[in-house]
């Protein structure tokens, strides 16, 4: 009894691997790594996005590989949310690197036009087996020139612009990380969590990789289908909010790739006809939905779009009374033929 507590006890501390794989002869994910040496550079600027460089930073460093950040100097750091890191080496001294980690976020823009940052980039990746971007990161590899010929992703709200920055490059909508090879790119935020895993699952293995997954409590799906960047909800009209009374509490957005549906509580007293002519009037001007002629009933009205992909759909805008004076505005969503 008390061998099984001890060995229950090193797997909760983080000591071992499940318990299945103790009665075998497993190679542990820092014996592998260290015995393969895996060096993962991380380049962090200000203003990078918190979570780019922190989550890829966990998952390797859970592989047991030798991870650093990498600035051009080693002056502290306020990332995007505030926080503030300093970085362990600088672009004339880190060491050689295995795979080098490129994060997105605000500070982005600056660093396209920062000659050094640029210079080291382009040579690092040049001399790296494996290079992973995240989020808008991507748009430094693009303007690298390392997306050339490849197939690439980006933060979803991204995804139009990156062609300014790899003009040359295949843009993937409907994945959450593409792999191109020495090039892995990925969707925003979390996607390099994602990404990181199936790095790890490269270089050591899917087992490995899913044991990082499992131990880090992190529901991960290989094969990379969720992607942002296909949900409806990205063809709302920008304009559609303006119609709504100020103090309406979003209660819900949520769906799929073939529906999404939104509600709002709108909590004061409203005059149904009026205020859906107001709605009506924000989505017509954006020009981006056409108002179907048949009637919804009187508190609702019907739209219709067409997505980037030629997809019809249908739109419903209603509102219905709840308690007292509140109104429930819902917008539903719907592809023509699934």
């Amino acid at each position: 009894m008390k061998k099984a507590i001890l060995t229950i006890s090193a797997y909760v501390l983080g000591f071992g691997c499940p318990l299945w794989a103790q009665t075998v002869n497993f190679v542990k994910p820092q014996e592998k790594a260290r015995a393969q040496k895996i060096n993962v550079a991380i380049f962090v600027f200000p203003v990078v996005q918190t979570i780019d460089f922190a989550g890829p930073y966990e998952v390797f460093s859970q592989a047991k590989t030798n991870v650093y950040t990498v600035a051009e100097n080693l002056n502290p750091i306020q990332t995007a949310a505030g926080l503030t890191i300093i970085p362990k080496y600088t672009f004339e001294n880190a060491p050689r690197t295995d795979v080098l980690v490129i994060p997105g976020g605000d500070g982005v823009m600056k660093q396209l036009e920062n000659p050094a940052a640029m210079k080291w980039i382009q040579d690092t990746a040049k001399n790296t087996p494996q290079t992973l971007t995240v989020c808008t990161g991507a748009f430094l590899a693009g303007k690298a020139g390392l997306l050339n010929g490849l197939s690439a992703t980006t933060f979803y709200g991204a995804l139009d612009f990156l062609p300014e920055f790899a003009p040359r490059t295949k843009i993937v909508w409907d994945k959450k990380y593409v792999d191109s090879g020495r090039i892995i790119t990925t969707a925003g935020l979390s996607s390099g969590v994602e990404g990181s895993l199936y790095t790890v699952s490269k270089l050591l293995g899917m087992g490995i990789a899913q044991s990082i997954a499992l131990h880090i409590e992190y529901n991960w799906n290989p094969d990379s289908s969720y992607a942002r960047a296909m949900f409806p909800d990205m063809y709302i009209p920008d304009e559609l909010p303006e119609g709504l009374p100020g103090g309406s509490e979003l209660l819900s957005s949520s769906g799929d790739r073939d529906h999404w549906t939104i509600t709002v509580r709108i909590p004061e007293e409203q005059r149904a006809p009026n205020l859906l002519e107001n709605i009506n009037a924000s989505v017509a001007k954006s020009g981006k939905w056409s108002k179907v002629a048949n009637s919804a009933g009187e508190n609702a009205s019907r739209w219709e779009f067409t997505d980037r992909y030629g997809a019809k759909w249908q739109s419903t805008v209603s509102l219905m009374p709840e308690k007292g004076s509140d109104l429930i505005f819902t917008l539903k969503m719907e592809r023509a033929n699934p």
